[in-house]
């Protein structure tokens, strides 16, 4: 994981948490379980933890004593976006409230030292599970429309050519022909008739 680019995530707050109670929790995990060198300043839209190692921590020889890990929490109504990049050591004395500057480090020889950390890890881990929950996505994913697969218009064959032809269609488009038979009758019992009948089917009368 490389710390010499900025990493962020997102959470949801309950009604319990804030980006204070979370910043004060992360100081006191990387003070007593980290053994790292603390100190939590208010910022003009949150919270920043800055941490550090003391003179027998590897990355410290590569880094410096001014070398510090800072980790801000903004909180924006029910979302907490915490974000981790390295910068120098703010001394209090010397930031204006509400308006602290950090410095980036752009030590090359630092870089190395800086990806093998497992800090960043361990940082979200403990905010994931002291907030009980996982980070959330910032581009919600919209889900793909169900394809709707338009069925084929209902047509009329043309008796006489075979030919499709629009539903209302009252000749045929390509032989002119009338789409509707007339509707014929036996004379003798008054059955309906297809038209190409020589007997009636009903009757049995002869019909031509």
């Amino acid at each position: 994981m490389e710390l010499n680019n900025e990493l962020s995530r997102t959470y949801i707050l309950n009604k319990e948490e804030s980006a204070q109670s979370v910043a004060y929790a992360l100081q006191e995990y990387l003070d007593r379980k980290k053994n790292m060198i603390t100190q939590t300043m208010r910022t003009r839209n949150g919270y920043m933890v800055q941490c550090k190692g003391d003179v027998s921590a590897e990355w410290t020889k590569y880094l410096g004593m001014d070398a510090a890990v800072s980790v801000t929490l903004e909180q924006k109504d029910d979302r907490l976006t915490v974000a981790i990049t390295t910068e120098k050591w703010a001394e209090k004395a010397g930031t204006a409230l509400l308006g602290i500057f950090f410095q980036p480090l752009l030590i090359t020889t630092g870089i190395g030292a800086l990806r093998s950390m497992t800090l960043p890890a361990d940082i979200y881990a403990f905010v994931e599970e002291y907030l009980h929950t996982v980070p959330v996505s910032e581009t919600p994913v919209t889900p793909e429309a169900p394809e709707v697969t338009k069925s084929a218009p209902e047509v009329v064959i043309c008796p006489h050519c075979g030919s499709e032809n629009r539903i209302g269609s009252i000749f045929c488009k390509n032989c002119g022909e009338k789409l509707e038979k007339e509707k014929t009758f036996c004379p003798e019992c008054g059955a309906e008739l297809d038209g190409d009948e020589v007997f009636c089917p009903q009757c049995g009368t002869k019909l031509h």
